[in-house]
């Protein structure tokens, strides 16, 4: 083996050793994290506001209870059914249908139970949806059953001008798992707005830089002094 060789050995070994590929290493993640330094913060903080949301916001349960409009089979008043349904629908969550209501509620502040009520219908079919919804799976229970019992009450109390009654169809169950918050979900949400926000202002960002540059070099071919052209010598002709 040469001189030569024998020199340029320990410089081979010394670019592959491990310290130099961790210097490698750094230097690429520092140059991917300066080129999307803004994605990844906007993400972060998308993340991290969708935990926080997850973590202060107090758990709501819902349970449902389910009543049905039937025909009364007598004369009726008019209307059909579904008639009947959508407009026991829209009366269910008020305080004064609430009143009808042989079920305790439960406690909840004055002016504030119909917000615990939620009542759905279908076009199609009189069936009525009642859902309850507290911070625990017992009241909700009780808000839907005092709901769909309060329904039943007031149908019946007007089925003979109605010519239709309200009939118990289910009994709502207390959940045994919150329906809100739903960690997965939230993360989820924070972060694909964060990463919206991120990729926002990049489009703002990247057009503000653009138009700087086609403002700078219009500028620049302003102040240019122009070149004159170059003027040729005569040629003398013998």
């Amino acid at each position: 083996m040469s001189n030569r060789d024998s020199v340029q050995q320990p410089a081979r070994h010394r670019t592959g050793t491990p310290a130099a590929l961790v210097r490698g290493v750094r230097r690429r993640v520092a140059a991917l994290l300066r080129r999307y330094a803004v994605p990844i913060a906007f993400g972060l903080v998308g993340l991290l506001g969708g935990a926080a949301y997850t973590l202060f916001t107090p758990p709501s349960y819902t349970a449902t209870a389910f009543v049905l409009v039937v025909e009364d089979g007598q004369e009726q008043a008019g209307g059909s059914a579904v008639s009947f349904a959508q407009a026991y629908g829209r009366l269910a969550p008020l305080p004064e249908t609430l009143a009808w209501s042989g079920r305790p509620l439960p406690r909840a502040l004055p002016g504030e139970v119909h917000e615990h009520v939620q009542a759905s219908t279908s076009p199609d079919t009189p069936l009525i949806k009642l859902t309850g919804r507290a911070e625990s799976g017992r009241d909700a229970a009780a808000f839907a059953n005092a709901a769909a019992d309060a329904l039943v009450r007031y149908g019946r109390s007007h089925s003979a001008d109605t010519g239709v009654r309200v009939a118990l169809m289910g009994v709502a169950q207390a959940p045994g798992a919150p329906t809100s918050p739903n960690p997965p979900l939230n993360i989820a949400v924070g972060t694909a707005s964060g990463m919206l926000l991120a990729g926002l202002s990049a489009a703002v960002l990247n057009g503000r830089g653009g138009r700087r540059g086609r403002h700078d070099a219009a500028r620049a071919r302003r102040r240019s002094p122009a070149v004159p052209a170059p003027v040729a010598e005569p040629v003398e002709v013998r």
